[in-house]
């Protein structure tokens, strides 16, 4: 009875047309196709000049055989599917009677008689090995050298528009004549131009109104009143990526509000405990709002949002000034709107005469910048400019001259005598006072280093915290205790130049240590060639294996996919391979990620289940990408490991 229904089914999807009816004419079309091995259905999706899609399926016999018949006045594009998975583009052709051969293990089918299919693979398959930077590139020069080929539109469509911005896309269609205006992508191409047009920069930011924590409802155009600029920022708690750039968004927050900047935070979370304890573990303490509808809220299809963070500059008016600002091109950004202060450092040193004076500013991510300067009869001047509070140290020409002290962009004044530079005196930094208040306030403790201890665990954030772990009571600390306080830092204090080191000590120490002891769990899940994979018996094929959680829907995953590729052509894969899990939920999006990533050199596995993946509960994944490297036994040697650390470890 299945088996009947089934055909019944597909008898009438074959004769359901969702645009205008086409009649077969002698200019008709034949497609000939046998399916290796299989049995099931197939359904042609073609995609017609006028902007519409015309479907039809039919049920594989039991050789796998299955014939389509139908009209084809021009060259039209059109998607073959496999039972529902395995995806062929086709170009159909009046008269053409094409015979086409398909083995579901291979991605490229093999097809006679039908000359635009065949140069339509000719263009868009990959080279051997190429990388997918370049293999891009070619797509986008073979459109730039073909603007009137009806492949053009499809190209871009398929492959270059994705995360196109509106000028990018315009540009490139602007480019594009004859034949390739009048295919079906093009139109649907233009489509997109006009929704991307309506967001770019000089137009009006589309008006938001949701909710924040407190229930109450903010309206952006209402919050733009009394503001220079505001930045649209689409994050959530989930989103890894999105945490790490909250220190930026804090640092920026805290150095220009004053000056009339403010953040509209939109969250994409759907668990309001959650939004609530990321908006209080980042020290976010502007305006955030959420419909708690994820990927289906409002504001995430007015800006067309793929990926998060992303953000919108606008100013007062609401117009759009810059679009998806990441780390320090928001710094950038702003520092062209509002006047930044400089910082100036006057030195006077008694005894010293002449010689050369050096200032290292030491910021955030072990980032050093040096400027030097002649000292001339004691007296020395710097001046510049820094993002943030940071270190600055002072070297002087002489044994043990140097002077250590928090800064910022400060009129700061040193006075001292060459043979007590223990005394010098340094004013003009508030930053500087408030680290000797809490340093004298615990000098006059019976435990001072307890005192110090007390301090760091209640104040996790601070820019003080990093330093006097490092420079105090790191030697006094059990590995554990360490640990404990360094991973317990957040907010301003990760944006120091000690918060670096430290964690440059910590994962130095855990390298050596807890993460050898731990065994990766074990799980089955279908790759994308239909075959079951188990991880306990795939990391047995090579010395090492790592294993990467992603999305086709991530933006930072698929830079990572690039980036791995790099990796597996760098080192043999007797040495190292590859498991990528997705938590894609299409199989589609899955699939063409993978072939366009070039990543189809390994296994590629998921349940397409997104964030109700086994895997998920398994690792308690909470952001991708994610990785973990394991030796053949299932040691977890690594965690969320870059190429060069992977390379150190397997070393």
């Amino acid at each position: 009875m299945k088996k009947i229904f089934l055909v019944i089914v597909l008898s009438l999807l074959s004769t359901c047309v969702f645009s205008q009816q086409y009649v077969m004419t002698s200019e008709g079309y034949v497609i000939d196709g046998q399916v290796k091995k299989s049995t099931g259905y197939a359904t042609l999706r073609t995609y017609l000049p006028d902007g519409n899609e015309l479907y039809d399926s039919v049920v594989l016999d039991k050789k796998g055989k299955f014939v389509f018949r139908g009209n084809a006045t021009e060259s039209m594009p059109s998607l073959l599917t496999i039972n529902g998975k395995k995806k062929y583009r086709l170009y159909l052709e009046p008269k053409m009677q094409m015979e086409l051969t398909i083995d579901p293990k291979k991605d490229t089918p093999q097809v006679k008689n039908a000359p635009q299919t065949l140069r339509w693979y000719s263009i868009v398959t990959p080279i051997k090995d190429e990388d997918h930077s370049v293999y891009m590139a070619r797509l986008d020069n073979w459109v730039l050298n073909n603007p009137e080929d009806i492949f053009s539109a499809d190209i871009i469509a398929t492959y270059l528009s994705y995360y196109w911005t509106y000028e990018e896309l315009s540009k490139h269609l602007n480019t594009l004549k004859g034949q390739a205006t009048k295919v079906y992508y093009y139109k649907h191409l233009k489509e997109r131009e006009t929704s991307l047009q309506k967001i770019s920069i000089g137009q009006k930011a589309p008006d938001i109104t949701l909710q924040d924590l407190n229930g109450k409802s903010v309206n952006l155009k209402s919050f733009l009143r009394g503001k220079k600029y505001v930045l649209i920022d689409f994050w959530a708690s989930w989103c890894k990526p999105c945490r790490e750039e909250m220190e930026y968004l804090v640092s920026n927050y805290n150095t220009y509000k004053s000056k009339g900047f403010d953040i509209y935070g939109v969250s994409l979370d759907k668990n309001k405990n959650s939004w609530k304890k990321a908006v209080e573990d980042d020290n976010i303490t502007w305006t955030t709002v959420s419909d708690l509808k994820m990927w289906e809220s409002s504001p995430v299809k007015n800006y067309m949002i793929k990926s998060i963070p992303d953000n919108i500059l606008v100013d007062a008016s609401g117009n759009i000034v810059a679009k998806n600002l990441r780390k320090d091109e928001l710094s950038q950004k702003l520092k062209e709107l509002f006047v930044v202060e400089s910082f100036k450092i006057t030195g006077k040193i008694e005894g010293i005469t002449e010689g050369v004076v050096k200032l290292t500013l030491l910021k955030k991510d072990g980032e050093k910048q040096t400027i030097t300067e002649r000292i001339h009869n004691g007296t020395f001047v710097f001046t510049g400019e820094v993002e943030r509070i940071c270190m600055g140290m002072i070297d002087l020409p002489v044994k043990d001259g140097v002077i250590s002290f928090f800064m910022g962009n400060d009129n700061i004044t040193i006075n001292g005598n060459k043979k007590e530079l223990d005394k010098v005196r340094i004013s003009g930094s508030a930053s500087q006072d408030a680290f000797t208040n809490i340093a004298n306030n615990c000098n006059r403790e019976k435990n001072p280093m307890q005192c110090l201890m007390n301090w760091v665990m209640d104040n996790p954030q601070s820019i003080y915290t990093p330093f006097i772990i490092s420079n105090f009571l790191y030697p006094y600390m059990t590995d554990q205790d360490r640990a404990d306080a360094i991973k317990s830092l957040t907010g301003q204090a990760k944006t120091m130049f000690q918060y670096h080191l430290l964690m440059q000590q910590l994962g130095e120490q855990e390298a050596n240590t807890d993460m050898q002891t731990y065994k990766a769990k074990d799980f089955s899940l279908e790759d994308s060639k239909g075959n079951i994979v188990s991880l306990s018996s795939y990391i047995k094929q090579s010395k090492y294996t790592l294993v990467y959680f992603w999305a086709s829907w991530d933006n930072n995953s698929r830079s990572k996919n690039i980036e791995y590729l790099k990796l597996y052509k760098q080192i043999k894969k007797s040495q190292l391979n590859f498991l990528s899990v997705s938590l894609d939920d299409s199989e589609y999006a899955w699939k063409t990620a993978i072939e366009k990533d070039g990543i189809g050199k390994w296994s590629n596995v998921s349940d397409l289940k997104r964030w109700n993946s086994v895997v998920v509960k398994l690792y308690s994944l909470k952001t991708i990408p994610y990785n973990m490297l394991l030796d053949d036994e299932g040691n977890i040697l690594g965690k969320n490991l870059t190429n060069q650390e992977i390379i150190n470890l397997i070393k």
